[in-house]
């Protein structure tokens, strides 16, 4: 009798949960992943090469080994060894809830949907913590329907890195369309890559990931945040010192009541001062096209390429 090795079904969704800084965040988004892990899916964690897996997660888990602990390589490492045909990515401090992920793909129903964005509630509240973001007079990249009960389904607002849904290929496209680093970057670099290259980005209301914490983590003030997302924002939709200079007095003028403000909304003034270092980090060409009936209409050189090689 000749034996047959047993094969694993392919998975329809690969669950990616990096580790960053803080294990125990780490291991409450992990846990709540396994007690609600879907029927067709995998789990991959990512991390640097530093964890060792304390709790012997090896039959359940599949470990990935990223270049760094940023997110934008962890990521990166976890989509290209993904068999899921899409990738979520769930970071530390989020946790999953019962059927988080059946809205979310549902939305992938619509052939042009290249990302879809869940829905990040106060775990005590419920209160609506993020549901994506979007572009405020005074602040770029903010929390969108933060702090209302509900929300609607719709295709405005951009994807945080930490809380996505994504085909697979084209979030393994963007790893190699934008080189910079840091998940806030990453998420308006690659919205704007998305909404260039034909797809959509759609908000399932369905979806609920839960956070123990008021304000999320990737969710700080800074210089450098203003100037770089004011350059990234400059550079696809276009922009100089006038629009910088005045998004940078709206965002000054706002901060009298926010003083926590005031340091991102001169970093806004000054964004003309990294557009070259954006310019060279941007790489448009390498992310699939798909035109408006949702047909893919050309590969990136790059993709085919690799998959030449990988064939």
């Amino acid at each position: 009798m000749v034996s047959v090795p047993k094969t694993h079904p392919i998975p329809q969704l690969s669950i990616v949960v990096p580790i960053g800084r803080d294990l125990a965040r780490f291991e409450s988004s992990l846990i709540s992943v396994l007690e609600n892990q879907p029927e067709g899916s995998e789990i991959l964690v990512a991390h640097d090469g530093s964890y060792d897996d304390p709790f012997e997660l090896a039959n359940e888990v599949r470990f990935v080994v990223a270049e760094t602990s940023d997110i934008v390589d962890l990521v990166g490492a976890a989509a290209r060894e993904a068999r899921g045909r899409f990738v979520h990515v769930i970071s530390e401090g989020l946790r999953a809830t019962c059927g988080w992920t059946d809205s979310a793909l549902e939305c992938f129903d619509h052939f042009d949907t290249g990302v879809v964005v869940p829905v990040i509630r106060d775990a005590t509240s419920g209160n609506v913590l993020a549901a994506g973001w979007i572009d405020g007079a005074y602040r770029l990249c903010r929390n969108a329907a933060q702090g209302q009960q509900t929300v609607s389904s719709s295709r405005d607002a951009g994807a945080f890195l930490q809380a996505s849904f994504w085909r697979r290929d084209l979030l393994r496209n963007l790893q190699f369309a934008f080189e910079g680093r840091g998940s806030i970057e990453a998420s308006v670099a690659y919205h704007y890559l998305v909404q260039q290259a034909g797809w959509k980005t759609e908000l399932a209301a369905e979806s609920t990931l839960l956070s123990d914490h008021e304000q999320l983590p990737w969710d700080g003030h800074s210089l450098s945040r203003g100037m770089r997302l004011r350059a990234i924002r400059n550079h696809f939709v276009g922009g100089g010192w006038m629009q910088s200079m005045t998004a940078g007095c709206a965002g000054v003028l706002a901060s009298l009541a926010r003083p926590q403000m005031l340091m991102e909304a001169l970093g806004q003034a000054l964004a003309p001062l990294a557009i070259s270092e954006i310019a060279r980090q941007v790489h448009p060409e390498d992310v699939t096209v798909c035109d408006d009936r949702g047909m893919i209409v050309t590969l990136p050189q790059r993709h085919a390429t690799a998959v030449r090689r990988a064939a």
